[in-house]
């Protein structure tokens, strides 16, 4: 209800703001003598205002984050196809709100408009509309519970205005990463290579290797890489938070080096290739949309191909979408199929304007799978998980999406929110049904036993429910093949960028390939700790336009707010004004690098074709040294550690307080609270006032009681910090909204 008042508020706000464009545009309209076509004109003038503001409310509902200044970085025939896909999900409850306002307007139009309104009636509302503009974007939305309820609570049409006057203003990333205020020129002295900050000699660790065993028939392996559309780990995996349905990704999970804690660098597709392929920085609007200007540079296809790999790139769809098209000849790939060659005997999805469906994409793909010569190098980029979630057979998998909620153990109440997203989650199920159809057919294949193969998502699709802001960046790695010696569960924090770097150390150290002498990679190679940790510094950008969001080591820096990661990618608010800056320091330090990079629009004076060299003793002492980039004890009190477990009393929380400090702590109360999914407090328990000696970790239980019986739903929260004994307050840093599944609690 909060949510829903604010919302209004701000409609009514945004519209407000409007008064003086409108009836500034309005004004010469009701001078006109003909009364039909005043009330036409200004019909069809407001009429229009009312279909931005619907069209941006349904943009909203389908892809679950506010239109911005993004619309501006893309081009006419990719918005076209975008708003194709959202346009095929419209039902009947949305073409009513579009179509209701605008009854009221034409009703009102008919009734008014023979009076014309007097100055002295317009020029209140004129100066309020123009007082309006100096209030914040959203009024009334600080103290809603989440990032969702705060999108929801905020204007569109006031975000799309707000976030393209920052876009025009040029608070860009270039424009942030400039070191000197005053010019549009970096200040790259600090690097150590001024004209090519990215550049440096190769060190990347063979973390991969001990997990691998020689190749089978002494040729080094092929590479399979697997993109999959809008796959996010909330849905997908072991212990996801919404259930996984995706079973045959769950069994090759089983099978292969799963990674828990990785993350997407972006939050929409166009800067996947360039981040998993080349390690590559984000430039302006992601380093594809540089179109014709991205300088050429060492990555996973073309170093391989150097060194006898063929090529192939398969996409169901038109691959000059961002760029991708473009990125993957400048890579020199051998073939791209795609929308425009994808051949004859298959079918076009009748659903969608996107494409093929995924099914006809694996069909396509293993059509050449017989005539493949090793070694070979494969991307494969799905679709079909895509709005607008439609495809030829759905109701086959609509059946088997009931049967899931049943192996999921979802409960009755809850089945209601998951089946509003019935075409979402048959669309997931599809799309790993044809995964494992790929899978089952070359296994059978003479190339099969000496493959790598790479499968993760391009980003978390927005859609389904997500709880913090991060989660639209945490999506699943499996590595799996043949060559395996056995499974593993890799808990350290890593991204797209720390693929190629890793992959191309595994086939240079273990397999006897050579890599760059020097490499322009952003992120030095995947973290292969079984244990949490965060020991990366890399940028996450959400839309195109957006200003980065960044992660360093355990910190997660968010429109200006820090957060701690805790392990499954899930962020903690964190109240620290120094440790922010530590980490807006390595943003600020990124961005300058970013813009040095924009403005001479290179990377390395050896282009895509540096020297290549046999993995040397440096790069092999460096899986030693490889040490996490931000101390694992940062100074002040804080949560150093937390972990629940159900017991017969309620919910055990053992919670490991840390003093950072050289200094003894000031006197706190641990403080642990149950919160529902609704944001409502279930429950508490505190211990008694403590302090902690310089350095001094401790230990604290707390046990909170669980109301019977419980409310009717599936996930709970647990939050844990240090509170001060007179105000309650927090007193350092907490964890928040842990999640916590209570089946099985009894009183």
């Amino acid at each position: 209800m909060p949510a829903l008042v604010a919302a209004t508020g701000n409609q009514l706000l945004f519209l407000l703001r409007a008064l003086p464009l409108l009836f500034l545009l309005t004004w010469p309209l009701l001078k006109l003598r003909n009364r039909r076509a005043r009330v036409l004109l200004v019909g069809v003038l407001w009429s229009l205002f009312l279909f931005l503001q619907a069209g941006l409310e349904q943009y909203y509902l389908v892809a679950r984050t506010p239109l911005g200044a993004d619309l501006f970085g893309y081009g006419i025939e990719e918005i076209r196809t975008t708003a194709g896909g959202v346009g095929n999900v419209f039902g009947v409850a949305d073409w009513a709100a579009w179509l209701l306002p605008l009854g009221v307007l034409w009703v009102m139009l008919a009734a008014c408009t023979h009076r014309q309104p007097r100055g002295r009636q317009v020029w209140p509302w004129l100066l309020a509309g123009v007082a309006s503009w100096f209030l914040p974007v959203a009024v009334g939305i600080g103290g809603l519970a989440s990032e969702a309820q705060r999108d929801i609570a905020t204007s569109k049409g006031a975000y799309l205005v707000a976030d393209s006057l920052r876009l025009w203003r040029g608070e860009s990333a270039q424009a942030i990463g400039s070191a000197n205020a005053g010019s549009r020129t970096p200040d790259a002295s600090h690097m150590a290579e001024p004209g090519y900050p990215f550049l440096r000699p190769e060190s990347t660790p063979d973390a991969l290797g001990p997990f691998f065993a020689p190749a089978r028939d002494g040729r080094p392996p092929n590479i399979v890489v697997i993109i999959v559309e809008g796959l996010g780990r909330s849905f997908s995996g072991p212990d996801a938070t919404l259930g996984s349905f995706t079973p045959f990704l769950d069994e090759l999970a089983a099978r292969s080096l799963y990674f828990d804690n990785f993350m997407a660098n972006q939050g929409r597709t166009f800067g996947v290739l360039p981040s998993l392929f080349g390690s590559l920085p984000v430039a302006e609007k992601g380093f594809a949309a540089m179109g014709a200007k991205m300088p050429a540079h060492a990555g996973l296809f073309n170093v391989l191909r150097r060194q006898g790999y063929r090529s192939a790139f398969y996409s169901g769809t038109d691959s000059n979408f961002d760029n991708e098209h473009s990125y993957l000849q400048l890579q020199e790939v051998d073939e791209i199929v795609d929308l425009r060659n994808f051949g004859a005997g298959y079918q076009r999805n009748p659903f969608s304007d996107w494409g093929y469906p995924d099914r006809e994409l694996v069909s396509r793909v293993l059509a050449d799978s017989g005539r493949l010569q090793p070694p070979f190098v494969i991307g494969m980029q799905t679709i079909s998980m895509h709005t607008s979630y439609r495809f030829p057979g759905q109701e086959a998998y609509r059946k088997l999406f009931e049967q899931r909620l049943e192996t999921l153990r979802v409960p009755a109440l809850l089945r209601p929110k998951y089946r509003a997203n019935e075409d979402i989650y048959s669309a997931i199920l599809y799309t790993d049904d044809q995964l494992r159809r790929y899978f089952d057919a070359v296994a059978g294949t003479s190339w099969y036993a000496n493959t790598i193969f790479i499968v993760t998502g391009d980003h978390r699709l927005a859609e389904l429910p997500q709880d913090t802001h991060i989660e639209r960046y945490h999506v699943p790695l499996l590595v799996y093949s043949p060559l395996l010696r056995g499974p593993a569960r890799i808990r350290g924090v890593s991204s797209h960028l720390d693929v190629t770097p890793s992959l191309l150390a595994l086939l240079s150290h273990t397999y006897g390939l050579r890599r760059p002498k020097q490499v322009t990679w952003t992120s030095s190679g995947l973290d292969m700790s079984t244990e949490f940790r965060g020991g990366h510094d890399f940028p996450l950008k959400q839309t195109k336009t957006s200003v980065p969001d960044f992660v360093s080591g355990r910190w997660f820096l968010h429109d200006g707010k820090l957060h701690e990661l805790q392990d499954g990618i899930r962020a903690a608010e964190v109240d620290d004004a120094n440790l922010t800056a530590q980490v807006e320091q390595r943003l600020h330090r990124y961005l300058t690098a970013n813009a040095v990079f924009v403005q001479r629009q290179a990377l390395s004076p050896e282009g895509g074709s540096p020297k290549l060299a046999a993995f040397g003793d440096r790069a092999s002492q460096a899986v030693v040294r490889a040490q996490p980039e931000i101390e694992a004890l940062p100074a002040g009190l804080g949560l150093d550690a937390v972990k629940l477990e159900r017991s017969a009393k309620g919910v055990e929380v053992i919670a490991t307080f840390v003093n950072g400090d050289a200094l003894d702590s000031s006197r706190f109360v641990p403080l642990a609270v149950l919160a529902g999914e609704d944001g409502q407090e279930l429950g508490e328990a505190y211990g008694s006032a403590i302090q902690l000696r310089g350095r001094e970790r401790r230990e604290v239980l707390l046990t909170l009681p669980m109301r019977m019986p419980l409310p009717a739903q599936r996930r709970y929260f647990v939050s844990v910090l240090p509170s001060s004994p007179e105000t309650g307050k927090p007193l350092g840093r907490g964890r928040y909204r842990i999640p916590f599944d209570a089946a099985g609690v009894t009183p």
